[in-house]
């Protein structure tokens, strides 16, 4: 299982690398083509294709930041023979949103479930929930 690991560390390096290249085309290519995506903001791809397409279609002003973010492999857990558990904390410094006045700091969790298909690791599903920056209603009168 140590190499299973190192293959799923190296998998999961190249997910952010291409990622940060806006290489989506080859980054989906880390997906099976039955994948779900389920996005920080609920929008849920339910293939391949669908999470490709959904993820190039950034602002270019997004783009030339993607430079800035980061992502850390919090945890691996073996769920079954060929089924692989991860959880992910993103983070993204002075990310600014096209027409904002200022940047703001991101971060989130992704929990990704990985699968063996011959001999290869492959994300069969993510989902990306935001930690910070949500909607405050704790403020809103009751």
């Amino acid at each position: 299982m140590n190499g299973d690991s190192d293959a799923i560390r190296e998998l999961l390096d190249r997910y952010t690398e291409l990622w940060i290249a806006h290489e989506m085309q080859e980054w989906g290519r880390l997906f099976t083509e039955d994948c779900d995506f389920i996005t920080h903001r609920g929008l849920w791809w339910r293939s391949r294709e669908d999470n490709v397409r959904g993820h190039e279609d950034v602002p270019e002003s997004v783009l030339a930041q993607k430079k800035n973010y980061r992502q850390i492999i919090l945890d691996i857990q073996w769920i079954g023979t060929g089924v692989v558990l991860v959880h992910t904390e993103w983070v993204w410094p002075d990310h600014v949103l096209p027409g904002a006045a200022a940047g703001e700091d991101r971060r989130g969790v992704i929990t990704l479930v990985l699968v063996e298909r011959a001999g290869y690791w492959l994300i069969r599903a993510a989902h990306n929930t935001r930690l910070n920056g949500l909607d405050d209603f704790t403020s809103a009168a009751s």
